[in-house]
């Protein structure tokens, strides 16, 4: 795992923001997403620093500045983002451009467990904070905040079709089911609107207190403008994903969580959406997902994958699940 050089960090923090040493960092989140350390300082005081994994796989995909630009947008919304604090794109500092934002304290609910850890109640205000959230930002005008020009939204769900094909490979059992819905999803293509989008919008992705408040949303490298339900298709993806798709992270079966049809019923009534297509965004993000794993997959049997060692059967097994489910919602 990537570690992150305090002894050439420190210097920059101390300039930039005035923090004192001496200064520790620990690794808070990684993976083939960005890195996030918290970072203390002398006095006691803590920023987190975001900066990409050692190896980029996906081109744009782990934009500083891009992330920068969209939490100073956010920032002070209804959207509940940690404050930016500072964005360095010149990578001598530690190696990598990086961002400073403040650190935001509370839980992260990454599994069953750590979601056990919240009273029933709490796990249903959290659920219904979830989904106001996703509201609050798909009713964001981007021209308000400075972000009409992010991205290109016209076209978005078929270039997403176009571009995730693309990791669809071999003739095996997987990738004909991934051509399946390939072939179903270009034949369905709904009529969409366009909204700020978060791209990865799930519950490990934000900040959470005891009582099921969130104090942020997290991991904004995905954002862009396009088709908003592919946002609210892709969390209830991971919403209760039944034991068929239990590889998937959360805890959203314990009781007192709303469930998925709850939670489409409250952003229906939030955004005043027509849902009558959900299933096609059930079936895109599943599909989505589907083709990810399918393309992750390959690059650890190449030789070419990045981060810890992973069971590549494993991964052709639960690529198989998600176009399998991706067919059903279809």
């Amino acid at each position: 795992m990537t570690t992150l050089p305090v002894d050439r960090l420190g210097p920059w923090l101390h300039g930039r923001l005035g923090f004192e040493p001496p200064f520790t960092a620990e690794l808070v989140a990684g993976g083939r997403s960005n890195l996030t350390y918290r970072v203390t300082d002398g006095a006691g005081r803590r920023v987190a620093v975001r900066r990409p994994p050692a190896k980029v796989e996906v081109a744009g995909a782990h934009d500083m500045a891009r992330e920068h630009r969209i939490l100073s947008a956010l920032h002070g919304s209804a959207v509940g983002v940690p404050a930016p604090l500072a964005l360095c794109e010149d990578p001598d500092p530690i190696g990598a451009p990086f961002l400073v934002t403040e650190f935001v304290d509370g839980d992260v609910l990454r599994d069953t467990a750590a979601a056990a850890t919240l009273d029933p109640r709490a796990r249903r205000s959290l659920g219904f904070a979830l989904v106001d959230q996703l509201v609050a930002l798909h009713r964001t005008d981007p021209a308000a905040v400075g972000l009409d020009d992010l991205g290109r939204p016209d076209g978005y769900l078929a270039r997403q079709l176009r571009r995730w094909s693309g990791a669809i490979t071999g003739a095996e059992k997987t990738a004909e089911l991934l051509r399946e819905g390939h072939r179903a999803l270009r034949a369905g293509l709904p009529a969409s609107s366009t909204a700020l989008l978060h791209g990865d919008f799930r519950l490990d992705n934000v900040i959470v207190t005891g009582t099921g408040e969130i104090r942020a949303v997290l991991d904004w490298e995905l954002s862009t403008r396009g088709d908003p339900l592919t946002d609210l298709g892709w969390l209830l993806l991971y919403w209760q994903p039944g034991p068929e798709l239990g590889f998937l992270p959360g805890g959203s079966e314990l009781e007192g969580f709303p469930t998925a049809a709850e939670l489409a019923q409250r952003y229906a009534a939030g955004t005043g959406a027509d849902l009558g297509r959900l299933g096609y965004y059930r079936g895109f993000a599943a599909w989505r997902l589907a083709a990810i794993t399918l393309g992750v997959r390959d690059r650890y049997r190449s030789g070419a994958g990045a981060g810890s060692p992973v069971d590549v059967d494993r991964l052709d097994t639960e690529a198989e699940l998600l176009a399998v489910a991706a067919l059903n919602h279809l």
